[in-house]
């Protein structure tokens, strides 16, 4: 029989949740605003529900999601909080956000006729309007948004709990586009009665961008402590997550000995080599083959050969006793050295986002 929690290769991702909550006021102290985190793709991969409830326990006033299944998610496992939902949802749905306290995006004359047709019953809809200022994503552009929101605003089933528009390019402080983009945000704020609630900040806006629009900001990647840009970094705040596997095989390689698929690794002299039950199943990119590392004992060990579904090889001649069961971290810290989600995107090519998103469930979590 199986017991509940099993970690037979003693590999897992650890969350520090007090980082988290530090985070987040770190950030809300330096923008002057509330801050909503946002918790979908369950919470970039650090595990939403978690993280929710750590919010509920310590005064953040509401999370957000990116549909809606996530947000019943939450409301399942507990979590009270007012959440918003990002994203498109199927209006046949609408009575399922009023039953469970949602606030959900609208963005289309379309959308909206649809939800309305969808909501039967006597209450009504918190709705947030999505503008679209530059991201060419949903929303519509601000002058026909102004008249999406009158129209909203006199609808019986509908209440306006806020307005948004989304930044394209807050992380590179010197784009013009920033300014345009919160210009006409203003402008479409101008013509309005204002609701309770406007963001325009997502991470980046919040942390590096000094023109503060509105009354709370939607903080993604810098809650979780990773970099919301690669031109600026933002000291105060600090990564919650490390990924953990051990050392299960060590041996030594003779000169043109072979390692992984394709034999593109060939030892060049007789060196020693530790296997690691950890690979591109697990979330670590496979294009960090031959070039990516691990820390063992405070010291880097570069991949040798291919990234591997369930392993990969690492040189570990120059680190002095490694052994079975050793720890290995695959993202975090180890002695003096650090392995950051940025460091891994930049040899993937990707961004940090991806990194984390990407660590699989099969990664137990363990949150401290």
């Amino acid at each position: 029989m199986f017991e509940l929690f099993m970690n037979s290769r003693n590999t897992y991702a650890e969350v520090n949740v007090n980082q988290f909550l530090r985070n987040i006021f770190e950030i809300s102290k330096k923008c002057g605003l509330q801050v909503a985190p946002v918790l979908k793709a369950d919470a970039y991969g650090h595990g939403a529900v978690e993280l929710a409830k750590a919010c509920q326990n310590h005064g953040v006033g509401m999370v957000i999601v990116a549909f809606l299944e996530e947000a019943l998610q939450l409301r399942e496992s507990g979590v009270a909080l007012p959440i918003l939902v990002l994203n498109y949802f199927d209006p046949k749905f609408s009575e399922e956000a009023i039953l469970n306290d949602l606030i959900m995006t609208v963005y289309s004359e379309d959308q909206v006729k649809l939800i309305s047709e969808n909501l039967k019953g006597e209450e009504k809809l918190k709705v947030h309007l999505k503008v679209d200022t530059g991201m060419g994503r949903i929303g519509l552009l601000p002058d026909e948004a102004v008249e999406l929101y009158n129209s909203i605003a006199k609808d019986p089933k509908f209440v306006i709990d806020g307005v948004y528009t989304h930044l394209s390019s807050a992380d590179d402080p010197e784009d013009p586009f920033n300014e345009k983009q919160m210009d006409d945000f203003k402008s479409f704020l101008s013509k309005i009665k204002k609701p309770k609630l406007i963001h325009i900040s997502n991470s980046a806006g919040a942390t590096i961008l000094n023109d503060i629009i509105g009354n709370f900001c939607r903080a993604g990647i810098a809650s979780y402590g990773l970099q919301p840009s690669s031109k600026i970094k933002v000291e105060y705040i600090k990564p919650i997550m490390s990924v953990h596997s051990i050392v299960d095989f060590v041996k030594k390689l003779s000169p043109d000995r072979p390692v992984g698929y394709g034999h593109t690794f060939l030892a060049k002299s007789e060196m020693r080599a530790a296997t690691i039950p950890f690979g591109y199943a697990d979330g670590l990119p496979r294009s960090l083959s031959n070039k990516g590392s691990v820390l063992i004992n405070g010291k880097r060990a570069k991949i040798l050969g291919r990234v591997s579904m369930d392993q990969i090889v690492v040189d570990v001649s120059k680190i002095g006793d490694v052994k079975v069961g050793d720890d290995v971290v695959i993202m975090g810290e180890s002695g003096d050295e650090s392995i950051t989600a940025e460091e891994i995107a930049e040899i993937a090519g990707t961004i940090n986002y991806e990194i984390v998103c990407g660590i699989s469930k099969r990664v137990p979590r363990i949150y401290v």
